[in-house]
């Protein structure tokens, strides 16, 4: 007859790596690594630079929720179905929306909305459209929460006690692994298994992310070098969790 200890046990199997496994074995390092058929289970979708960050934003802000457009474009329709909606599509040469969009990937940029108590539509072409492969992919066989730097203690200490295995989706750019989402996915996975980075490892993440990114955005508007030093790169200090129901992330942060 199995005991208490047995169930105890077989519930740290599945969440947690087995002897054989490292942590790296549960990252997926690009959207492109996302298979046709995803094993059931949990997967973060880490797109730091800037959707995972902006849709934690858009929560800070007062976001009913984030409904995610399987093609961008698509939210023209969803805000004519909802007219109190926000809706976020692409950026114009100066940085700003362009036409009929309210804002854009950026969570610098969704500070100047009011999205208080509004519903909001957006996706991108990395972590936007890593959410919709694993949505139609995996159908209910798996749980999609998209998690970043920003709140990578509160995404881990929300799916600790799980039964089912997490996957780590650092989603990439074009196919190929980013720096900056590879780390994300490392953090949010140390805090998951117990082994959270301590200050000077912290230290050394940001400074990875941001040798990532700060080369190529100190060539365009200020906006992005902002986007990526007072939002991306801070560490764990938002207790957002957004969850996939349906087509919308909703925030089951402290739920």
């Amino acid at each position: 007859m199995a005991t208490e200890a047995d169930a105890e046990a077989e519930t740290e199997a599945k969440a947690t790596p087995g002897p054989t496994e490292t942590l790296v074995d549960r990252i997926l390092p690009s959207r492109a690594r996302i298979p046709e058929q995803p094993p059931a289970g949990n997967y973060v979708v880490i797109d730091v630079t800037h959707f995972s960050t902006t849709v934690v934003e858009l929560f800070e802000n007062g976001a009913e929720y984030v409904h995610v457009t399987e093609n961008r474009g698509d939210e023209h329709a969803y805000k004519d179905e909802y007219p109190e909606a926000k809706i976020g599509g692409g950026s114009s040469a100066d940085y700003t929306p362009t036409e009929g969009y309210d804002f854009f990937n950026s969570p610098s940029y969704v500070q100047t909305v009011d999205v208080d108590g509004q519903p909001t539509a957006m996706t991108s072409t990395n972590g936007g459209a890593a959410v919709t492969d694993l949505r139609l992919r995996g159908g209910d066989d798996v749980t999609v929460y998209v998690g970043g730097l920003c709140n990578a203690a509160a995404v881990a200490a929300h799916l600790a006690d799980s039964d089912d295995p997490t996957y780590l989706v650092a989603a990439g750019s074009k196919g190929k692994p980013s720096p900056e989402d590879v780390v994300g996915a490392l953090v949010i996975g140390r805090h998951i298994y117990g082994d959270p980075p301590g200050a000077s490892e912290r230290l050394v993440y940001q400074e990875i992310a941001h040798l990532a990114k700060a080369p190529k955005y100190e060539q365009k508007a200020d906006i992005r070098l902002n986007d990526l030093v007072e939002y991306d790169l801070r560490f764990s200090e938002s207790a957002v969790v957004p969850k996939l129901d349906g087509q919308k992330l909703r925030d089951v942060g402290d739920a």
